[in-house]
């Protein structure tokens, strides 16, 4: 099956290209710049996905019958305030317009990437995350657009993203920065607060893409082999990075991750930017047990690589 993944160049979006090629796909990717090590037999198109009209979708997406979005921005972006527009931008307005064009052109299946956010919001609808988060806001209408442009005649399956995990090659780990502190490098001691989270290797997500572009699923989907309390994740990724003490953990109270999370936002706000999270209201969600369905039958995926995944995040060389 002829396939585009836009944002095919980034740390997941070679992952999928991975997993497609390892299944027969003939891949194209769409990115904003060609990468030295672009993978033998795929086509590159250049081309940034937040700014492309329906009318220069459609001779990109013309002959493909498969799309994967891998290209949206999450909440590490440093928007301008308000960060409502920039998000909506992004993840929203640009899946749109390129599902439109999908439609035109006779896209029969998609899988778009998302966020885990939208899983808990599903969840734990009392706390209102989309109304107090831009990001998230654009991260539910993200799906809900890409269905209505895509039509009837396309599955859309929208895989809802926690933590990643793993190594991709020339790309950095978005956790390389937290190596010399879980290696003990630095003077800070190991600390973890209440709560904690789903996580998923960038492989597995490759795979889960794969599986569910090939099987035209519809629907949103956690992708998620585990759930860890933080201070299983710290012990983890310490033991991994040669900590000589990973589970030397000290408990970082709640009250203390709060006023660290409002302290970024107002630091932020003073710099005029906005990560599209209310800091002050989502600190509460951070030291809860952000926790997702693990392994869905309907992606054919299983933690086997997970541990792996771990330790190649905290490797210098990944």
């Amino acid at each position: 099956m002829k396939t585009i993944v836009v944002g095919g160049t980034g740390y997941i979006g070679r992952h999928v290209v991975n997993a497609l090629q390892h299944d027969g796909h003939e891949v194209s990717i769409l990115g904003r710049n060609q990468p030295d090590d672009l993978p033998v037999g795929v086509t590159f198109h250049q081309g940034d996905a937040s700014i492309m009209l329906r009318s220069h979708w459609a001779p990109v997406l013309d002959g493909h019958k498969a799309l994967v979005f891998a290209a949206g921005v999450d909440s590490r972006a440093q928007a301008p305030r308000p960060s409502g527009p920039f998000f909506h931008r992004h993840n929203v307005e640009a899946v749109s317009r390129m599902m439109d064009a999908a439609r035109h052109v006779g896209i029969t299946s998609a899988v778009i990437h998302g966020s885990y956010n939208v899983t808990l919001n599903r969840e734990q609808p009392a706390l209102k995350l989309p109304e107090r988060h831009p990001y998230i806001a654009s991260r539910v209408n993200q799906a809900i657009e890409a269905r209505d442009a895509a039509g009837p005649d396309c599955s859309v399956a929208v895989l809802e993203i926690p933590y990643v995990f793993g190594a991709t090659p020339n790309r950095p780990s978005q956790f390389a920065y937290m190596r010399p502190w879980l290696s003990g490098n630095s003077r800070l001691p190991l600390m973890a607060p209440p709560g904690g989270t789903a996580v998923v290797s960038a492989a597995t997500i490759g795979v889960a893409t794969r599986n569910a572009l090939t099987a035209r699923l519809a629907g949103n989907f956690p992708v998620a082999q585990a759930n860890f309390t933080w201070f299983e994740l710290v012990s983890r990724l310490a033991r991994a990075a040669g900590h000589p003490e990973p589970d030397h953990i000290r408990r970082l109270p709640a009250t203390a991750m709060h006023a660290l999370m409002r302290f970024t936002g107002f630091s932020d706000a003073l710099r005029g930017v906005d990560s599209g999270l209310n800091y002050a209201h989502y600190a509460h969600l951070y030291t809860s047990e952000m926790f997702v369905p693990l392994c869905l039958p309907e992606l054919n995926i299983d933690d086997a690589d997970l541990d792996s995944a771990l330790s190649e995040t905290m490797m210098e060389t990944a």
